[in-house]
């Protein structure tokens, strides 16, 4: 066997298993301009977050007594919003070949994503009746009253989100797999980081993140981030603060 036939043996790809969460648009009702509007509200909130962010669809808590939005518009209100649809769930009154056809993968119902099993799989549902209509159910948004900086003396757990809006947040405890935590400034966790670290969301490229311990799913500054199989580097399971140098996210033990 020649060099040429060894070379062209070599695998071109592999297939690699990713903890990385997917964040899920679940749609309690559909109305095309008030969905459009909500969700520019939302992106204004957290616009380097929303920039092709990829979504799944969930359709699960649709009405089943009202039609089913058209999916090309949907996935148009979707795009003006600079979210990026990858799959939908819940879509059993749609016709399969219709999904396939606009690039939609298909879940099964129900599914979740993977959990660290040291970690509750109980989810925090909010009453959506007593959150804002600009505000996911399943995100706390911390304005700007007093004091820029909050504090969490408890765990962040699966499912949870949590936002400080212009200033700094602080977990004395943990960020569970799942959990995904937010600051328009610097983000402390004093404890294991295993969910989703997101820093200067509104585009500060000077805020920070420290952790006790770095097994994120992913960290992100104004926008620029690594994923957990990025991050697994000798920096994996020790205390790291995270910075830009630039455009490069780099990790330094404390």
């Amino acid at each position: 066997m020649n060099s040429e036939t060894r070379i062209s043996e070599a695998p071109l790809f592999q297939f690699k298993n990713s903890r990385v969460s997917l964040n899920e648009l679940v749609l309690l009702d559909y109305d095309e301009s008030r969905l459009k509007a909500e969700l520019e509200r939302h992106a204004a909130r957290l616009p380097s977050l929303f920039r092709q962010m990829p979504v799944l669809l969930n359709l699960e808590r649709l009405p089943a007594d009202k039609p089913l939005p058209p999916l090309d518009e949907l996935l148009a209100v979707c795009r003006d919003s600079e979210l990026n649809p990858i799959g939908i769930r819940g879509n059993s009154r749609y016709d399969e070949a219709l999904c396939q056809s606009l690039g939609l993968s298909c879940f099964g119902a129900g599914a979740r994503t993977e959990r660290s099993r040291d970690e509750t799989a109980t989810e925090v549902k909010p009453d959506p009746v007593a959150e804002p209509p600009e505000v996911a159910a399943s995100t706390e948004v911390v304005e700007e009253r007093g004091s820029k900086t909050r504090i969490l003396t408890t765990p962040v757990r699966s499912g949870q989100q949590v936002y400080v809006q212009g200033g700094d947040l602080i977990v004395l405890s943990s960020v569970g797999a799942g959990a995904e935590v937010m600051a328009d400034g610097n983000i402390h966790v004093y404890g294991p980081l295993r969910g989703r670290a997101m820093a200067g969301v509104s585009g500060d490229s000077g805020a920070r993140i420290f952790c006790q311990s770095l097994e994120a799913e992913l960290i992100s500054i104004a926008g620029y981030f690594k994923a957990c199989e990025d991050l697994q580097s000798e920096h994996w399971k020790k205390p790291v603060q995270a910075f830009l140098s630039g455009t490069r996210l780099d990790t330094v033990l404390l």
